[in-house]
């Protein structure tokens, strides 16, 4: 299930919501429609109506291809850790959203593997303009306005997801220890997001674990150590084989 990131600037504004989508995916039911579901999981949790709406639409919009996370909703459904979750949660909205995936993909990792500590949020409006200029078909330009507003946005979102923390508009990097069974997840996942097991060890994925290509390898070889996946380097040769044909097959497997 090869994906691209998709430009939404409601999913950014709004937040990702991850307490909220992880007790709707807590309490899914699969034998009810979606909208049921949403219904029954969302309305009426808020303060106010105006964002009790909100909240409704922006997670509709947010987890409309409900086959594709599947397995997220079944790991909540088995009471996965909510910060396992949420580290889950990272890596299905950096390989789905724009423009956040240009950013936690991109700039955000390649600045902490040069040594930056500090992120201010007027340094991601570059990041913006690159996301924004990526947009299939005719978008509209996006105002001055939005373009700070978004780069403030990125910088909530990846505090939200763990990998920033502080308050304020200046921020630091969080360091992102995974559990195994995180771990494992992100393997089988990555390997759907990009189409075949073979790409696993080298995608761009891993990115948003602060993982480089040496630390996956690290990662694999731990793991492979364990007995939870098996990995085998031959020089320039990988073979990396799972223990589940699926993430959503991991999910409803792993023991939590």
């Amino acid at each position: 299930m090869r994906v691209q990131p998709e430009w939404s600037q409601r999913l950014l504004r709004k937040g990702v919501l991850v307490h909220e989508t992880y007790q709707l995916f807590a309490d899914w039911n699969f034998d009810r429609a979606a909208d049921e579901n949403l219904a029954r999981g969302l309305v009426g949790r808020q303060a106010t109506q105006g964002w009790d709406d909100e909240v409704v639409a922006t997670v509709r919009r947010r987890v409309r291809d409900f086959d594709r996370m599947k397995s997220l909703m079944i790991l909540a459904k088995r009471g996965m850790p909510i910060a396992d979750w949420r580290d889950c949660l990272r890596l299905w909205v950096g390989a789905t959203e724009d423009p956040f995936s240009t950013f936690a993909t991109g700039w955000l990792f390649d600045e902490r593997t040069r040594g930056r500590t500090i992120i201010r949020s007027e340094d991601l409006v570059s990041v913006v303009d690159e996301a924004a200029a990526r947009r299939q078909g005719a978008p509209k330009p996006i105002s001055d306005y939005s373009r700070v507003r978004a780069a403030r946005d990125l910088l909530k979102t990846a505090a939200d997801l763990g990998m920033v923390e502080g308050a304020g508009p200046a921020r630091t990097y969080a360091s992102l220890p995974m559990s195994d069974n995180v771990l494992v997840y992100y393997a089988h996942l990555i390997a759907e997001l990009e189409g075949e097991p073979g790409r696993t060890s080298d995608s761009r994925f891993w990115r948003l674990a602060y993982l480089s290509p040496k630390d996956v390898q690290m990662a694999l070889l731990h793991l492979h150590q364990f007995r939870r996946l098996d990995y085998q380097v031959a020089g320039s040769l990988i073979q990396l084989t799972l223990p589940q044909a699926s993430a959503e097959e991991f999910a409803r497997q792993v023991s939590l």
